[in-house]
């Protein structure tokens, strides 16, 4: 996510017993309240182990209205989708992605709100209630490449924290903090380039390109071409694609997280560009670049099944 404030999901039907989003129902929903809790009685109807440690295999997390509505879109498509609200608000959504490998029971939620705060908080949400080794951020975000088009989609291979700096009489001196994903994930996005030769085709007329390499991340939105933030990551790496504010804050809480649990995996950014970081940023593009987000999403999710130790 990359601009506007949080738009989180809508109200619940009590009649219809769907959630409104956009104006478009979104499946059925049940409530946890305190008394059943998702780890016992919850848990054994949506298919996991109740006993177990892990109650999900992958975590989708997403901040805006529209990224939600794209991501929700493709989970319904999905086998046992279904959804719930937990308690204190927060609405999930699960379903089950068949693989060569086997099943990846995903779920997803979204963030109270945007930057990378609200983003750590919803992390550390999502792996206390479904323990998902692997976690994605999916969204929009601006692009700062002349080789980047709206539409396009950008998958991080490291996310670079711009807003560390110490303040000077002469100037902000920028101290960036960069985060890369893990080997396992890296190779299973080599595979995923080498099978889907970076070009996703939704339809004979629509297609896009998908690219990989770093971004920025902050709580700084970035509305000017000549912005020092831009010229700052352009020298920390000049192969920088993008812009948002999230993934820092997640990258920053399965790093403090990873030597606690030893099933952690990994987490990946997947981000549809919506703009390209100008004065001519807004929310024109959001749908479309949520969309293509999401899809890109759908076609990684098989490469994301990993292989356990002694298998």
């Amino acid at each position: 996510m990359d601009d506007g404030g949080p738009r989180n999901v809508g109200a619940y039907n009590s009649g219809s017993g769907s959630i409104t989003v956009g104006g478009s129902a979104i499946g059925s929903q049940r409530i946890y309240h305190p008394a059943e809790p998702p780890t016992r009685r919850a848990a054994a109807g949506a298919g996991r182990d109740p006993d177990g440690d892990r109650r999900a295999d992958i975590g989708i997390l997403t901040v805006l209205e529209a990224e939600m509505v794209a991501v929700v879109e493709v989970l319904e498509r999905m086998r046992d989708h279904r959804s719930y609200q937990m308690f204190g608000g927060a609405q999930v959504h699960e379903a089950s992605v068949r693989t060569d490998g086997g099943s990846l029971r995903t779920v997803a939620m979204q963030t109270l709100g945007r930057g990378p705060q609200s983003a750590a908080v919803a992390y550390r949400d999502l792996r206390g209630l479904y323990r998902p080794p692997i976690v994605l951020l999916v969204g929009v975000a601006g692009g700062i490449r002349s080789t980047l088009d709206i539409g396009d989609v950008v998958i991080s291979e490291e996310v670079i924290y711009y807003d560390a700096r110490r303040e000077t009489p002469t100037g902000a001196q920028r101290r960036g903090q960069a985060h890369q994903i893990a080997p396992v994930l890296l190779r299973r996005l080599n595979e995923f380039f080498v099978r889907q030769r970076g070009i996703v085709q939704l339809d004979p007329e629509t297609h896009f390109r998908v690219h990989r390499g770093p971004i920025g991340s902050g709580d700084a939105v970035i509305t000017d071409a000549d912005s020092d933030i831009r010229a700052y990551l352009e020298r920390f790496n000049e192969r920088t694609l993008a812009v948002e504010t999230e993934a820092g804050g997640v990258a920053q809480a399965f790093y403090e997280e990873v030597d606690v649990d030893q099933t952690l995996r990994g987490w990946l950014t997947i981000r549809g560009i919506s703009d390209l970081a100008d004065r001519h940023k807004g929310h024109e593009h959001h749908d479309l670049a949520a969309r293509h987000a999401a899809a890109v999403m759908e076609r990684l999710l098989p490469y994301l099944w990993l292989t356990e130790a002694g298998q």
